[in-house]
């Protein structure tokens, strides 16, 4: 049976664990020498499907472990590094070769998942422990484990401030760790069943997309508190923010919507209709374009970023869900 994590309601029958020729004309040139790598899990299909961001196309499929449910990226490492909820593990892949190179055995419920720049440290948030592991990847070494909240999912690092926030699920909280410290320093109540999330680039603000309560809870990460409360779509899964900052795309599972938000204002400025059930949400790295991984279909669907419009539909594989950053660079 598959690790059941979240499961929308509307969609609870499901079994679930809980760009073409013209596009590729129109994007040359736009990420100049550099190779941009999309990467999404496909839990029931037990790869991931590598879909080349200029081309906008798969380009292969890496088998990994069973269950692959979250990503993260190394760009200075050239590494991503994806959960296998089935097997336990942590699939090391080299994004040079398109490889994977090993897997690391964690905890129980490997959900979450961060990575620094430099791929030396991999934060691992374990559904079941309630815990995070500190996953030393060129060892393969757990070097740390910090207790957290119940059932902690969503993640974002903020290495300026050597900061973790994580959110657990089963408390309705985010927790502010310290890593130096390795310990929780404050816990701030959000939403009903917190899942996704996401940071500012200045580190300013974090979201927590909280799926029962269908709404995203904004924080004030030097005071700890509560900014407001934005409603958004039903089922609300992940989010991101634009690399300039200004905007939040937050996929709605029930709806097959993604939400844009103006940050600065706090209010949702456009629902963009997408495919079934969407889960992770990423962008390129100019913010031209967002790709959402849609549970339901096996796709990602390609959106432009300055006419918020879809203009492209590309297969994965079964159960496609990304859940963390899942696009990188290659220089």
């Amino acid at each position: 049976m598959r690790f059941a994590l979240n499961q929308p309601n509307k969609k609870a029958t499901r079994l679930r664990v809980a760009f073409f020729v013209t596009l590729a004309l129109t994007l040359t040139g736009c990420f100049g020498d550099d190779k941009q790598y999309a990467l999404i899990t496909n839990q029931l299909a037990d790869n991931v499907s590598v879909i080349d961001v200029e081309a906008g196309e798969v380009i292969k499929e890496i088998t990994v472990g069973d269950a692959p449910a979250g990503v993260a990226v190394s760009t200075e490492a050239a590494r991503a590094f994806v959960t296998n909820p089935d097997s336990r593990t942590v699939s090391v892949i080299n994004l040079q070769t398109l490889e994977e190179l090993r897997q690391i055995k964690v905890g129980a419920g490997p959900v979450g998942i961060v990575a620094d720049r430099r791929g030396e440290r991999v934060y691992v948030a374990d559904w079941y422990e309630n815990r995070i592991s500190v996953v030393e990847p060129g060892s393969g070494d757990i070097i740390q484990t910090i207790p957290v909240g119940k059932s902690p999912a969503g993640m974002v690092l903020d290495e300026s401030k050597q900061r973790l926030y994580v959110a657990n699920r089963d408390d309705n909280a985010i927790a502010f760790v310290d890593l130096e410290k390795g310990q929780v320093v404050r816990s701030v109540s959000v939403g009903k069943s917190p899942f996704g999330m996401a940071i500012t680039p200045d580190g300013r603000y974090i979201y927590s997309v909280n799926v029962q309560s269908s709404n995203v809870t904004v924080i004030d990460t030097e005071t700890a508190e509560v900014v407001t409360t934005i409603p958004v779509g039903e089922w609300p899964y992940c989010a991101v923010v634009s690399p300039d900052g200004s905007k939040l795309y937050v996929t709605n599972q029930d709806d097959s919507t993604l939400s844009i938000i103006d940050v600065k204002t706090h209010q949702v400025t456009n629902t963009v209709a997408v495919e079934d059930t969407p889960e992770g949400v990423d962008t390129s790295a100019d913010g031209s374009l967002v790709y959402v991984a849609n549970w339901g279909n096996g796709t990602v669907s390609v959106i432009d970023a300055i006419t918020e419009k879809p203009l492209n539909t590309i297969k994965a594989a079964t159960g496609s869900r990304a859940f963390g950053e899942f696009i990188t660079t290659l220089e």
